[in-house]
């Protein structure tokens, strides 16, 4: 399929641009989450603060946004677009999920296509959405493309990280840091040189709570 350059265009736009990292990302609303609504109800998550679902993320210019990107998520075509949208960008480091989480098991197995086809890029994937990914690895004979970095989030603040997967992310709030420490807080709440979150050698990455 050919996408044109205005489509292209167009696409790029619904792209985040976060001053914290070193690429760009793409995100869904917070409020779509089906694990981390039901999390922002439970003391001590992850999640019961969120972010996303307060702020500037009210704004109706956010929220669409949002939508936008929504529709652009379940489009028939999202593969190849989202492919040529990346094909753009100079920077390989790339996130997916900035806020929000993946939303079917077909929206998983699309992003994969998208990061199989984008081997130059490095793809971080941050989810909670333990059975959806379980679900389209299991499609993918328990594949991930090389260039992918799925990083399963424990749901507990000072919780101990996801077991079965293997990379995976945790939150220090009282707790001592687990495997390596996000260094952001120290350097001006900025990635800076880190790359861990996209490094699959790196097995569990501890933030601090915020």
């Amino acid at each position: 399929m050919i996408i044109s350059k205005e489509q292209t265009k167009e696409d790029k736009k619904l792209l985040s641009k976060v001053s914290k990292m070193p690429g760009r990302s793409i995100g869904r609303s917070a409020w779509l989450c089906d694990v981390g609504q039901k999390l922002r109800k439970i003391q001590g998550t992850t999640c019961q603060d969120c972010y996303a679902c307060k702020g500037m993320y009210n704004m109706p210019n956010v929220k669409a946004a949002m939508e936008r990107r929504e529709v652009f998520f379940n489009a028939l075509d999202f593969v190849p677009r989202m492919i040529a949208v990346l094909n753009t960008l100079r920077k390989p480091e790339f996130r997916w999920f900035d806020s929000g989480d993946v939303g079917s098991v077909p929206m998983a197995l699309n992003i994969l296509d998208v990061c199989e086809a984008t081997p130059d890029k490095m793809h971080w994937i941050p989810s909670r959405e333990f059975e959806k990914w379980g679900e389209a690895l299991e499609i993918r004979n328990n594949v991930l493309p090389k260039n992918v970095t799925l990083r399963m989030s424990a749901h507990k603040r000072d919780g101990k990280p996801p077991k079965a997967w293997a990379n995976t992310s945790t939150v220090a709030e009282h707790a001592a840091p687990i495997g390596h420490e996000c260094p952001a807080p120290k350097q001006g709440n900025k990635c800076g040189p880190c790359r861990a979150c996209w490094d699959n050698t790196v097995p569990n990455v501890s933030y601090h709570k915020h």
